[in-house]
């Protein structure tokens, strides 16, 4: 019994038929067969059913298989703890977050890390929301930082916050002289949206603004452009905190906001892969700034 049998049977009850297997591998119809045939013959155990051209797992194949794909899982483990050792060792971190993060938190973050590991390299980078909850899944990516999402297969998800969003106000909003913003006070007043999709869900502030009527001219996903907007006097959002003092220094007034609206924030990482010393000491870094906003 040899990797490459193994590899021939899998690829075949995973794709359906030995030319989609072969296709897979990169290989040939002819040498799957042989491939399933040998196996066959050191197992002493019919795998398949050959009907017309076709093949259909018997029984005891689906058997043969299932124990198979723990195996396999164990191999990618394997394979991901060295990947994950040897990059560790190559003293790099590959970190992706949300623009609003990558100005703001983010980069508290990993001043406390690399004051702690002058010696490591570090790559950020920031994409929109598609790209970003995409890219969590690729090989080249250590962790992300961004908005919590659905469950989503082969991804880890850690929670590093509940978050409340604040009130930006224009600069001389007659508001601005009020020390906490409530609801009733943004009834009929013109409000900067934020825009949902599949992936990122902002319910809270569409229920919200229902209830209150509110003035809808302009929305946006992503905050940076909803507090420029605020900043010209084109209306008020309710936004993430953490570029908040950023805005505040170009006159955007920032206040608490009441009911809380709040919104989980997440750490991701692949599920296969170890947690390597620097991902721990990352994630315990994130989670405390994160805090900082949280809400119990």
């Amino acid at each position: 019994m040899r990797m490459r049998q193994l590899e021939a049977f899998r690829a075949t009850i995973l794709n359906g038929t030995i030319s989609a297997a072969a296709q897979k591998l990169k290989t040939t119809q002819p040498t799957i067969s042989r491939l399933l045939a040998d196996l066959e013959y050191s197992l002493k155990l019919n795998l398949f059913h050959r009907r017309k051209g076709r093949v259909v797992p018997t029984p005891e194949g689906m058997e043969f298989y299932r124990k198979l794909d723990e195996v396999f899982d164990a191999f990618t483990k394997l394979r991901t703890a060295a990947e994950d050792i040897s990059r560790d060792k190559e003293k790099e971190l590959r970190v992706i977050s949300l623009p609003a993060l990558s100005i703001s938190i983010v980069p508290e973050i990993l001043e406390e890390f690399s004051s702690n590991h002058p010696d490591i390299s570090i790559s950020l980078n920031s994409s929109d929301v598609v790209s970003y909850f995409n890219r969590i899944k690729d090989d080249d990516i250590d962790i992300a930082l961004g908005n919590q999402m659905g469950e989503q297969p082969g991804v880890e998800q850690i929670t590093l916050a509940k978050v409340n969003y604040i009130c930006a106000l224009p600069p001389g909003h007659p508001l601005a002289e009020k020390e906490f913003i409530c609801a009733a006070d943004l009834e009929g007043e013109r409000m900067i949206g934020l825009d949902s999709d599949q992936i990122l869900s902002f319910q809270q502030h569409a229920d919200l603004y229902e209830a209150i009527h509110a003035k809808q001219q302009f929305s946006t996903q992503h905050s940076g452009n909803a507090y420029a907007l605020v900043r010209q006097g084109l209306g008020i959002s309710l936004l993430e905190p953490f570029s908040a003092p950023i805005w505040a220094a170009a006159g955007v007034v920032i206040r608490p906001f009441y009911p809380k609206l709040v919104y989980r924030y997440s750490a991701y990482i692949q599920k296969n892969r170890v947690q390597v010393g620097i991902i721990n000491e990352l994630l315990e870094i994130a989670t405390r700034k994160f805090k900082k906003y949280g809400t119990s």
